[in-house]
């Protein structure tokens, strides 16, 4: 591995806010259709993806997503109005709720990202052959070390 210096740091950090920034305000825009905020992507995203067997609690979920956990109560709310999750009593704590992902939710998750492809098939097209794995595997890495080492 080489040896970092201040500079290239300072650069790789202005560019990663800056993209991030960029990228948010599209998501953003993409999802607006659908009528969910990017964080209720991320709680949807999560539940989806994560699938797990009895479910996941409202402060599991609001770890994993660094999302408020007043912010996902309400979310959760918004999203069993909407059919997409199922919300039941744990049997192990009386105060716990767990709430796991309906048919639904992956059925508007798949329509969302249907939607949002022609853009982002225009977005990662943008960079050379081979480019978007190797982005790919280097976000994974750098995602995994700071889910690993989280400030707070």
């Amino acid at each position: 591995m080489s040896k970092l210096t201040g500079p290239q740091i300072a650069e790789c950090s202005t560019w990663l806010s800056i993209v991030s920034k960029l990228f948010g305000t599209r998501m953003s825009i993409l999802l607006e259709p659908h009528g969910l905020t990017q964080g209720q992507f991320s709680i949807l995203n999560h539940l989806t993806r994560q699938r797990l067997e009895g479910g996941s609690r409202i402060s599991e979920i609001a770890a994993a997503v660094e999302v408020e956990q007043p912010a996902v109560t309400k979310t959760i709310a918004k999203f069993r109005n909407m059919g997409l999750v199922e919300i039941v009593g744990s049997p192990t704590d009386k105060r716990a709720k767990l709430v796991s992902p309906t048919p639904a939710a992956g059925q508007l998750l798949g329509e969302i990202y249907r939607d949002m492809g022609p853009d982002l098939f225009q977005v990662f097209g943008s960079l050379a052959d081979g480019d978007v794995d190797e982005l790919t595997k280097m976000l994974k890495q750098l995602g995994r070390w700071l889910d690993q080492n989280r400030l707070g």
